[in-house]
């Protein structure tokens, strides 16, 4: 399914239910960016769900001599009674890793306003999810390295808050570009080295998943 960047002042404040961790797939072209400083951009209709769907966006985007990539990003994804949000973050080898669950300051960016009921970590049940989006938001309270203003955080959203999506399977994340076989045919798809990192998304995801009652904290 493609995924769609979300308005996050458009957002409600239902009470948050449920915060888990899993991985989409990124969908750009160029160059290959695993071993340069080249900078990915953000485009409508990049993030997939399924590398099925998102090889179905490259076919679309399809053009002579273009290059597609497409890679496994890890995301958090935050669940409330009418919406599922899903935060990750491109052109970062460890995504979210400038994120502080805790407030690292009171004050607010200039010419912005604290929504009501702030709080200083949103990473818990029951929190609002408006305020949870926000909270990820490069210009937001919660980060010790602050995130550019474009082509790096990227929050996206769904009116279907019990959307399908897919588990990390194993350490590494996958990578993919694609080789044409001639215009009578569909892309294929050979597989490359990923030095995307999943370890601020599970770090994250550890600090604020629920404690079970008698659990030792480990």
């Amino acid at each position: 399914m493609e995924l769609v960047q979300a308005s996050t002042h458009l957002l409600d404040s239902s009470p948050l239910k449920g915060i888990s961790r899993g991985l989409i797939y990124y969908v750009h072209t160029g160059r290959n960016a695993w071993h340069s400083t080249w900078v990915t951009q953000y485009a409508n209709g990049c993030m997939h769900t399924t590398f099925e769907s998102a090889k179905e966006h490259a076919e679309k985007r399809r053009t002579r001599g273009t290059v597609f990539y497409i890679k496994q990003l890890p995301c958090l994804i935050f669940r409330s009674q009418n919406t599922c949000v899903l935060v990750t973050e491109i052109n970062n080898r460890n995504p979210l890793s400038g994120y502080s669950p805790d407030a690292t300051t009171d004050n607010v960016a200039y010419d912005l306003n604290k929504i009501d009921g702030a709080l200083n970590n949103y990473l818990k049940i029951g929190a609002p999810i408006n305020g949870v989006a926000m909270s990820f938001l490069p210009n937001s309270r919660f980060w010790n390295v602050r995130p550019g203003p474009r082509d790096s955080v990227i929050i996206l959203a769904s009116k279907n808050p019990a959307m399908s999506v897919e588990k990390v399977s194993g350490d590494s994340l996958l990578a993919y570009k694609s080789y044409s076989s001639g215009g009578n045919y569909y892309l294929g798809w050979s597989g490359i080295e990923s030095e995307i990192k999943r370890l601020a998304v599970l770090q994250l995801y550890r600090k604020a998943k629920p404690k079970k009652k008698g659990a030792e904290s480990l």
